[in-house]
């Protein structure tokens, strides 16, 4: 155990992964309710990671800003995008400190990005509605030398689902279906 991992169990499931693919073919959701104005719930849906299924029994909400028609009872969805990439980040450089044993005395990574609503409002079709650029910042102590944090940096990035997600583009599906009362 190191920086609260277990190690062994890390080895056991990496060795999993490479004799049976499918192990690591992880499956998650999350359903959203509308409750008034810019407010919604969001609660996770059961995840399956190969042929498990794993309960996720979590909620939380999401809101605006007043300055953005909310009521400023929770993160607006942004933070919570910036926040899920800085904890997969988070999480990579950890497992990966924590194979190259390395002690982490502390940990800290800062994400930061800029949107100009005048492209989500419509009132400006050379605006960008999305992120043109985050910012990372990654806070580190610990038993490691400057060498191995700046490549532990490198490979949590590039072992980031959310960080590849983004960074490469991810395809978005949709469809709706209009209940009639």
């Amino acid at each position: 155990m190191r920086n609260s991992i277990p190690l062994s169990a890390l080895s056991e499931f990496t060795n999993e992964v490479k004799a049976l693919p499918e192990e690591g073919v992880v499956q998650y959701g999350v359903e959203l309710n509308w409750e008034s104005g810019t407010r919604s719930r969001a609660k996770a849906l059961p995840m399956a990671v190969g042929p498990h299924v794993v309960s996720r029994d979590f909620e939380w909400t999401i809101d605006e800003p007043r300055q953005l028609m909310g009521s400023n009872h929770a993160p607006n969805p942004q933070e919570y995008l910036l926040s899920g990439l800085g904890a997969c980040i988070l999480v990579g450089f950890t497992v990966g400190a924590s194979i190259m044993e390395i002690q982490l005395e502390s940990l800290k990574v800062t994400v930061q990005g800029e949107l100009n609503l005048a492209g989500f409002l419509g009132v400006d079709s050379c605006a960008s509605v999305g992120f043109k650029r985050i910012n990372y910042q990654i806070d580190v102590s610990g038993t490691g030398t400057d060498e191995q944090f700046e490549l532990l940096r490198k490979q949590a990035v590039a072992h980031s689902p959310n960080a590849m997600s983004m960074m490469n583009g991810v395809e978005v599906c949709g469809e709706l279906t209009v209940h009639k009362h």
